[in-house]
């Protein structure tokens, strides 16, 4: 593979995942799509503690293909039982791992979490960026440290 169709398929990641995130982010309907839309968090619920969560956990697998949310690896996710609908999304940690945490796929569930901010890749590799021209971060989401099963709101 040349230096310039790596360029170019570097490109075209990039393109396909904007195009891909900006309809995601305009999508208001919840019935457009199978996945859930990610949505900005109020910043109440981003906090460097420890927090309780209740909610329906959801586990949806990411298609073999080039996406935003592949690249995010965004699978699980906490529909939150505010009066505005949020997805969260959760990560496994070492207390509650990705098993532990799709054994509750569709549940209500109450879990304690930690907020825990992206990265952003250190290697070059290919990626979608920002309007800078760097990485988006990687593995954002609420860590779960225990999670239960929650009756019904």
């Amino acid at each position: 593979m040349s230096f310039h169709s790596s360029i170019f398929n570097v490109f075209l990641f990039a393109v396909i995942s904007t195009l891909f995130f900006s309809g995601a982010a305009l999508s208001d309907s919840p019935n457009t799509s199978s996945m859930p839309q990610r949505q900005n968090t109020p910043d109440s619920l981003i906090q460097p503690n420890i927090q309780t969560l209740r909610g329906k956990l959801i586990y949806e697998d990411i298609p073999p293909v080039m996406s935003l949310r592949a690249y995010r690896r965004e699978k699980f996710f906490l529909i939150s039982n505010s009066g505005s609908t949020h997805h969260l999304v959760l990560r496994p940690s070492k207390a509650v791992d990705y098993k532990q945490l799709q054994s509750f796929h569709n549940q209500q569930v109450e879990i304690t979490a930690l907020y825990v901010q992206g990265t952003r890749p250190s290697a070059e590799i290919a990626c979608p960026v920002d309007s800078d021209g760097q990485c988006l971060p990687q593995g954002e989401g609420y860590q779960v440290l225990s999670i239960k099963a929650s009756p019904m709101p």
